[in-house]
């Protein structure tokens, strides 16, 4: 009967537990989150969603605000997996950049400083800095999490580059036209309105 009984409570630990990191998100990201998505809804509202969409196509021509400023801002507005969503302003051949480094090369780096953006992925993050607050200190975990969205920021623009040159080699080998998809992409959306 012991048995069943610390069965049982073992349970009740588990969800409560899991309740109380519940009611820790509750209270701690998910407001820093829809601040974020107010703040986003609030500037695209005051610009004109049609100004918006125009600024940021004609901004995201440029490599950097492409592969740096779109991921990031993304990522700190909206998270994972949602900001994958802002690479409708991109043209077709630049999604691949922009989706490496919008999942892969600053994901995790933002979520040093910004665990909101996936929290899903937390427990690594927090992994890695509670082992090197153990051997060299509070302040080493906290220049470790700086340095390592620094380096991101400061990397994203050439990995993105790179992927979208080789994304661009490898559509010309198998005779992808991007700007034909493109083409397409805009008549469907036409095509829907009507």
């Amino acid at each position: 009967m012991n048995f069943i009984v610390s069965i049982a409570e073992g349970f009740t630990g588990f969800f409560s537990a899991a309740g109380e990191s519940f009611v820790g998100t509750m209270s701690g990201i998910v407001p820093l989150v829809l601040v974020a998505l107010t703040v986003l809804n609030t500037a695209v509202a005051l610009i004109g969603e049609d100004r918006f969409d125009s600024a940021a196509r004609r901004l995201t021509k440029n490599f950097f605000a492409r592969y740096t400023l779109l991921p990031y801002l993304a990522n700190f507005m909206v998270g994972s997996p949602t900001s994958f969503t802002f690479g409708k302003y991109l043209h077709e051949k630049y999604k691949a950049g922009y989706y490496e480094v919008c999942n892969r090369t600053n994901m995790a780096p933002m979520m040093c400083l910004f665990p909101h953006v996936n929290p899903g992925e937390l427990f690594v993050w927090l992994g890695v800095y509670n082992g090197v607050v153990q051997v060299a200190g509070e302040r080493v975990g906290a220049t470790l999490a700086v340095a390592t969205f620094v380096l991101a920021f400061c990397t994203s623009s050439f990995i993105g580059l790179i992927v979208e040159k080789m994304s661009m080699f490898l559509a010309k080998r198998q005779g992808v036209d991007f700007d034909e998809i493109e083409k397409n992409k805009g008549e469907a959306a036409y095509a829907d309105v009507m």
